[in-house]
């Protein structure tokens, strides 16, 4: 008996694919930099060099579209964020995760950094396929964190989400406050706060 041939896609949906993913790349910048509501179904069709009329053809609506795109950002925020941690454990992979997000690189870099600080305020009136997007990432995230979070007064949940709270918040208004002071002073106390053994580590040391 002969092995049934592996069925290719046809070019019509090989390139309906295509402009689907140029689609989704084109409202992932958007979103990033802009949020939801500046990313229009215009906008992204614009910056995907399309006509407005064909997003319909691809997309149900557009929550349809922001909840399939801020599942792909996260995941593939999450994926750079915890990238050469593999081999680590506890505080030493907890510290650079933590100091990696609440960096003044990632808060310069809205383009192409994390969604949630553009998009958060928006996500608390938004459709519940979308919040849901945002609750598998945090619920994601979280467990990477209970896994490595030392208990410091808090189990190792409460702790992971304290310490995400403190990420996506810091992040968010160290942003807002882009360009003053209290921006670098926002990031480095949501560092501190977040690992609290680092800072006794170096206070333990100063009083010797």
């Amino acid at each position: 008996m002969k092995m049934s041939q592996r069925v290719r896609p046809s070019k019509r949906a090989t390139g309906k694919a295509a402009t689907r993913g140029r689609i989704v790349s084109s409202a992932s910048r958007l979103i990033r930099s802009r949020g939801f509501a500046g990313a229009s179904v215009e906008r992204v069709m614009r910056d995907a060099g399309l006509t407005t009329g064909g997003f319909y053809a691809h997309f149900r609506s557009k929550s349809a579209l922001d909840a399939e795109v801020l599942a792909a950002t996260l995941a593939g925020t999450r994926e750079r964020w915890f990238a050469g941690l593999e081999s680590r454990a506890g505080l030493d992979w907890l510290a650079p995760a933590v100091k990696r997000y609440l960096s003044a690189a990632h808060r310069d870099s809205p383009g192409d950094g994390c969604a949630l600080p553009a998009v958060l305020s928006e996500l608390t009136r938004g459709d519940k396929k979308t919040r849901q997007a945002m609750v598998e990432a945090i619920e994601t995230a979280a467990q990477e964190f209970a896994a490595h979070s030392p208990a410091a007064g808090l189990d190792a949940r409460r702790r992971a989400l304290a310490t995400l709270a403190l990420c996506f918040g810091g992040l968010t208004l160290a942003r807002a406050l882009r360009g003053h002071p209290a921006s670098d002073e926002m990031l480095a106390a949501c560092v501190q706060w977040a690992l609290p053994e680092l800072h006794h580590h170096k206070t333990q040391g100063g009083s010797k």
